[in-house]
């Protein structure tokens, strides 16, 4: 029985020592971790630049050798350096000639498009409302037109059937004047 109850205690004293190895090793993993973002850190402090950049450098970090790509504009010049090596681009070279033709062609038609075209159907409209007013005055002015010449037919009808009138009372007043002074009257009657 004693190597029993002293079992159990090995097997604790075996667990602690495998949790001390897999700590050494997680504390030699931590320490070669930082001695790598140490030498980064060397590194790129050895490729900063010792003076500082002019302002709108673009800075692209190098292929392994240490030296960084910086592209910067400079007297209408874009300048590509890379360590000693420096190359000069002229910048109409860069720029097409017909380039800055063509943005100011599209600054136009986006312009026209979304400023000429609101305001070209809005004049078109304030035409066209008052062709449409004319064009009710005009027949407004043709419907008055119809309308007074029916007036004027009318009332020459009127005039006429007048006159017709009058001429039948005339002649009836003539048939009456002249029956009284043929036909003498009878007292008796």
């Amino acid at each position: 029985m004693k190597s029993v109850r002293h079992q159990p205690a090995s097997q604790g004293l075996q667990a602690e020592i495998a949790q001390t190895i897999r700590d050494a090793q997680q504390a030699t993993r931590d320490a070669q971790q930082a001695t790598r973002d140490a030498q980064q850190a060397d590194a790129d402090a050895a490729r900063a630049p010792a003076e500082p950049l002019p302002p709108g450098t673009i800075v692209f970090t190098g292929d392994g050798s240490g030296d960084n790509v910086r592209i910067n504009v400079k007297d209408g010049n874009v300048v590509l350096s890379q360590g000693e090596n420096t190359t000069t681009i002229p910048l109409r070279d860069v720029v097409p000639p017909g380039l800055v033709q063509m943005s100011w062609a599209l600054a136009a038609s986006v312009i026209a498009v979304f400023i000429g075209w609101p305001i070209a159907r809005a004049i078109a409209r304030a035409i066209d409302r008052r062709g449409r007013a004319a064009r009710a005055d005009n027949a407004l002015e043709a419907q008055l037109a119809q309308r007074f010449d029916a007036m004027e037919r009318n009332i020459d009808t009127v005039a006429v059937e007048m006159e017709r009138l009058s001429e039948a009372q005339r002649f009836t007043s003539k048939l009456l004047e002249q029956r009284s002074a043929a036909v003498p009257l009878d007292a008796n009657r």
